[in-house]
Order: structure tokens, then C-alpha cells, then sequence
């Protein structure tokens, strides 16, 4: 690619308009040079004083991506030279305009700067209380971009809202694209047409720009509903307790014909005991039903049953988390819930630094999930294999 010249992705990032742009792209449509080359040009055009950063969710990530195509971009584009750089505060400098790099997690100081201009790279990577942090100290515009794995909060929180634009773009808005590049492209559309699930999401994400599934992802075994359907019945809840950092959740289950399904009752952070036992108490069948809760906060437990709560705390042990994981598995499963459903689409396993799965869950997307499981390894286990000898609930 000339990464000079400008590509149709360029022309059409440039006519967004609102305070908050969603640039999300499949694989070489040239989205991130673009956003470069905007800032590159709104640091030299006339205005005076503009502070534009550059973020991403960690050092190495900015320093093989947006960092290094910044510097290959002004080279080629002969403007190297123009600017003052300082390379230890990663810092680009035309006349008052300054460019500045950094990353989320080694430069929270720099978080709350103020600044005129902000693109955070590969979005999806970072916490959505990171974005509203950053968001919050931007006073023109904010530009952020993600190839299109998972739905996260930029489609769950921004997307649709009156001050946000969306944009999507795939390989064909880019003139310049690699010929090497574009045949890897195609050669995933190749294998999508055997209709294999995995070439298929390939195809859908890295190809088209389209929203996929998320590589790794742990329940697949699940479907989206609207509404509880008559004659399903209610056998528990799980609960996982929360406060500052991570929501109380508290998940809601029920047997119908021969599925099971999740229900989302709360899902809050900042919520006192006094809260969780008046919304539990508001519910009939939460208040005369059976609750498996986290067995590390006895004190809480303690608490609830003063109310008249009917909980109890689940039985851990070695490995019980992967056991859990396992039951649930066992079951086709019916979602109805926003929380709960974002969930069950991002929750995935860990994988190392080459890429493959280690066969451990990531610890997020997993508040639900987790009051879900407690209740799954008490109550819902098929047989003595699992980790608890336990009883269908029929």
C-alpha cells in the first residue's frame, strides 16, 4: 500500500460528524492508517493547541501497531522530519499541536489529561470505564476502532445513540491493499463456501467487517429469547455478590420441555445487602425459592437469612470452576437478559502467547455466569462424574 495516498475508508472516515465515532473494520480496509492520517493533518493544519492522543491497551500492542504504522507513515509520506519527537514520552510535536502516545495499562496518570482529540486503537481491547474516563477529558471528538470479533460496549452502550457515529468497512475500501494481503482475505471466503462455523466467522469478521463470534468462546450451546414462555418452571437462583468493581448478579432459572432457562433478575454494581434482600423480597419466587450464592462471604450469607431468605453458599473445591463450566454445557440453554446475554457472548478461554487456548475461562464477562453456575453445581448435575454428586431438580 502507498500510505500517502488516501483510500475510500479515509474519505468516508472523514465525514463523520459527532462527538463519538465507531470505526469498525474487517481485515487490510486500511482503517487504522486512515485515523492516522487524520491526525497527521489536523496536527499540521492551521488551528493552534491541539493535544490528540493516541491510546491503546498496552505498550507492546501500541508499539507493534498504531506507534509503528505512525512512523512508517509520516516516512513515507516525507513528513518525519517536520516534527519534534521525543521518543521516550512518545511524543509528536508541529509547532502547539502535540500527538501523543500511550498506553492504558502502564500510564493511568495520563488517563485524566485533558485533550482536544482522541482515538483509541483496537477498542475492544480496553474496560468501557476506561473509555468513559478517556471520553470524559476529550472536549472535540472521539474516534475509536476494533476489527469486529465480539460485541462489546462500543455495540452494546454507544452504538445508536444520537451522538455517536457508526461506520463499518471491509477490504474493499481499500485501493492500495497488499496483493499478498488480499489474497489471504479471499482465501477465507474460500473456505467459508464448506460451511465449516469457524471459516465461516473468519469470513464474516476479518473479511466482511460484520459482527462474529468470539474465537474461544465457551458456551455455544445457547439462544437468545424474548420473553418467558408459559409453563416454564422456576427452580432457583444463583447469585454472585458484587460492589465497586463488579456487579451483583443474580440470575434467575427455570426448566421448560427439556432446556433450562437463564432469566436476568439484577445485575448492579454499588448495591448494599439491604438492596439485594429488598429486590429478592419484591420477587415471590427469588423470596420462597432456593438461592446458591458464593460461599466466601458467609458474613453476607448471614445477613440475607435474617431477611428470610431461603440461600445457601455453593460447595467449592479444586478445580470446580472448569466442573461447573461443564454441567452448564450439558444443557441446550435460553438467554433473556441484556447483561446476561453479553456475557454468555464474551466469555471465552485464556490463551497464551502464541495464540492457542489454554483451557482456562478469562476472569470477566463471568458475574451472571458465575450465580449461574453455583446454582448448576448444586442443583443441575447429570451425574456422579461432575465435581458434586448432585440432583436433578425436576
Amino acid at each position: 500500500m502507498n500510505e500517502y495516498k488516501t483510500t475510500t475508508s479515509f474519505e468516508k472516515i472523514v465525514t463523520l460528524q459527532k462527538p463519538v465515532r465507531i470505526v469498525q473494520g474487517g481485515k487490510g480496509c486500511s482503517k487504522t492508517i486512515s485515523i492516522l492520517q487524520l491526525f497527521i493533518f489536523l496536527a499540521m493544519s492551521e488551528r493552534k493547541n491541539l493535544i490528540l492522543s493516541i491510546v491503546a491497551e498496552s505498550l507492546p500492542n501500541l508499539k507493534s501497531g498504531a506507534l509503528r504504522d505512525f512512523d512508517k507513515l509520516l516516512k513515507s509520506m516525507g513528513l518525519y522530519s517536520k516534527f519534534k519527537i521525543n521518543h521516550t514520552d512518545k511524543t509528536y510535536t508541529f509547532g502547539s499541536n502535540v500527538i501523543e502516545f500511550f498506553s492504558v495499562d502502564g500510564e493511568s496518570s495520563r488517563l485524566g489529561s485533558r485533550r482536544t482529540h482522541l482515538y483509541i486503537n483496537e477498542a475492544d481491547n480496553i474496560k468501557f470505564s476506561t473509555y468513559l474516563e478517556l471520553q470524559g477529558r476529550t472536549s472535540e471528538f472521539t474516534i475509536l476502532d476494533f476489527n469486529p470479533r465480539r460485541k462489546f460496549w462500543a455495540h452494546t452502550e454507544l452504538k445508536g445513540q444520537e451522538h455517536v457515529d457508526f461506520l463499518q468497512l471491509n477490504y474493499t475500501h481499500n485501493e492500495y491493499i497488499p496483493k499478498g494481503e488480499l489474497e489471504s482475505i479471499l482465501w477465507y471466503r474460500k473456505k467459508a463456501e464448506t460451511g465449516n462455523p469457524f471459516w465461516v466467522n473468519k469470513w464474516r469478521v476479518l473479511g466482511l467487517g460484520e459482527l462474529g463470534i468470539a474465537d474461544g468462546v465457551i458456551f455455544e450451546n445457547w439462544t437468545e429469547i424474548k420473553e418467558l414462555p408459559q409453563g416454564a418452571k422456576y427452580l432457583g437462583a444463583g447469585l454472585d455478590f458484587g460492589y465497586s468493581n463488579d456487579p451483583t448478579a443474580i440470575t434467575k432459572i427455570y426448566k421448560y420441555e427439556d432446556k433450562i432457562i437463564l432469566v436476568e433478575s439484577l445485575y448492579k454494581k454499588g448495591i448494599l445487602n439491604s438492596a439485594i434482600a429488598k429486590h429478592i423480597m419484591n420477587d415471590n419466587e427469588l423470596y420462597n425459592g432456593l438461592i446458591i450464592c458464593d460461599s466466601s462471604e458467609p458474613k453476607t450469607i448471614a445477613e440475607l437469612r435474617t431477611y428470610g431468605i431461603s440461600i445457601m453458599g455453593v460447595r467449592k473445591g479444586k478445580g470446580s470452576i472448569i466442573s461447573g463450566i461443564q454441567i452448564m454445557q450439558e444443557y441446550d440453554l435460553l438467554l433473556l437478559g441484556k447483561n446476561l446475554i453479553e456475557e454468555f457472548e464474551n466469555y471465552t478461554y485464556q490463551k497464551d502467547r502464541s495464540g492457542e487456548s489454554t483451557g482456562q475461562p478469562i476472569d470477566n464477562y463471568n458475574h451472571a455466569i458465575d450465580g449461574t453456575r453455583y446454582f448448576f453445581m448444586e442443583r443441575l448435575a447429570k451425574s456422579a462424574s461432575n465435581y458434586n454428586t448432585l440432583r436433578w431438580v425436576s
